[in-house]
């Protein structure tokens, strides 16, 4: 008190002049009071417990970051490697390893994401995005989109990249047969159509197709992949009844049955095939070596082109799609999602650390060091002089359904893929027409599913 009052008896004889200098000084010491307060909130301390595939991975893939940006924080791994493998559920395996070790912090694939916030594992992020006034709008609007609609309307998780799909063609292969280039919003009948155009020329190792893409260990994958970008499913959503024999699969079904027996598409394929070597990743890739007019592939293609030396001019347009909109996508992905436990104990420090990894720093360095493609569109890299543009979707619808059901036997896929596979090698040969085939796939599936839930049982 008496400090205060002798202050308070020299203040009155300070000049006008005085009182604007001290008022700036305080104002000035106020600032850095706050910079060094908001720098030590920059820099949490404590624990963090992170739910990762294993410490080799982190450590690669994150250690440094974390060495320089939150050097206090006491980082714990929880691996979740043991959560997949033979006969395991990795849904039920990831939750069970929530509920026991208590992550902080989490990075899920789309698939856990979805599943773990509809159960309440994750904490709802939307309040603290608010309060921070995290900068959404500078986001890849369909990647927010994606992120709400998986989370049932709120936001559980943020990612700072993500993975997608385009049409890549040769525009050296196109002016050659003097065909036109493909065009966006094309159906997939546009472009078996465009494919067709292309002539049979070309001996062995050097015939060039009009449309190709990489491993696939039968046509019935590029079937299933069709399948799934116009939104259908094989099942209900309860995973236990096909639904295989409907009018739009036997459409798919006919587009690449007819395409592979006119030879519109690469006959050779490779099933069963489990591990690629070199060789087998340059067979797998003829568009980089020049032998194809079409592929659909993601962002990898771009690597794949530099590393084969590749001197063709190229381009890029969306993929297909019996979306009007075309905003369905299968190979849309946000992954990691940096997500946060519901039960979390250091959900600030949790938060701190998601809000980093997405936020401009983060990206700002990972565009100098990556070729990943920045959720943060600012940050998106041309490549050899080609825009990213074509990957970057204005907005983000979910398809129908997903392929993988998690209440499904792991023990049915390999029997109906046996079954399947068979049914389409007997479309190929000419032994069944498209709708006998697709009939016995769903009578034989649906027999194999039906047994493979009562071997559950037992």
């Amino acid at each position: 008190m008496k400090t205060v009052d002798t202050g308070r008896k020299k203040s009155a004889r300070i000049s006008g002049w005085q009182w604007v200098a001290l008022s700036i000084a305080v104002f000035v010491l106020v600032l850095s009071g706050c910079d060094k307060q908001e720098e030590a909130a920059a820099s949490p301390k404590g624990v963090l417990r992170i739910a990762i595939g294993n410490k080799t991975t982190f450590d690669y893939m994150y250690a440094d970051y974390f060495a320089a940006k939150f050097p206090e924080l006491d980082v714990q791994i929880i691996p979740t490697e043991g959560t997949y493998g033979p006969g395991k559920k990795p849904l039920q395996e990831l939750t069970k390893l929530i509920d026991e070790e208590k992550p902080d912090l989490l990075f899920t694939s789309s698939f856990d994401y979805e599943k773990l916030a509809s159960q309440g594992k994750l904490y709802n992020l939307s309040g603290l995005i608010e309060k921070d006034r995290f900068d959404l709008n500078n986001l890849l609007p369909a990647a927010v989109d994606y992120l709400r609609i998986k989370g049932q309307g709120n936001i559980y998780g943020l990612a700072p990249k993500f993975t997608n799909s385009v049409l890549f063609y040769n525009k050296e292969l196109f002016d050659r047969n003097h065909i036109p280039y493909p065009k966006e919003r094309m159906t997939w009948e546009d472009l078996f159509r465009l494919a067709g155009r292309f002539p049979a020329e070309g001996g062995k190792g050097e015939r060039v197709y009009g449309f190709h893409m990489g491993y696939m260990s039968s046509p019935q994958d590029l079937a299933d992949y069709i399948g799934q970008a116009e939104g259908l499913g094989m099942m209900d959503a309860e995973g236990k009844k096909l639904q295989m024999q409907t009018d739009s699969w036997k459409r798919i079904y006919q587009l690449v049955v007819e395409g592979y027996r006119s030879g519109v598409l690469q006959w050779k394929y490779s099933p069963g095939k489990t591990r690629y070597d070199k060789e087998d990743v340059e067979a797998e890739d003829l568009f980089s070596a020049g032998r194809t007019a079409m592929t659909i592939s993601n962002e990898g293609q771009l690597n794949a082109l530099r590393q084969r030396g590749a001197t063709f001019e190229w381009a890029m347009v969306e993929t297909p799609s019996a979306d009007p909109g075309h905003t369905r996508n299968p190979n849309f992905y946000l992954s990691p999602i940096y997500s946060i436990n519901a039960q979390a104990d250091n959900v600030m420090n949790a938060w701190k650390v998601v809000k980093y990894f997405n936020g401009a720093e983060a990206a700002r360095i990972e565009a100098k060091t990556s070729n990943d493609l920045p959720v943060r569109k600012a940050f998106a890299q041309e490549m050899d002089g080609h825009s990213m543009e074509p990957f970057y979707p204005g907005k983000y619808e979910e398809t129908a359904q997903s392929s993988y059901n998690e209440n499904v036997p792991s023990t049915f896929i390999d029997q109906y893929r046996s079954v399947a596979k068979q049914q389409v090698d007997a479309m190929l040969n000419g032994e069944v027409t498209v709708e006998q085939g697709l009939q016995r796939i769903q009578e034989q599936g649906q027999q194999a599913l039906d047994a493979a839930y009562a071997a559950e049982v037992k």
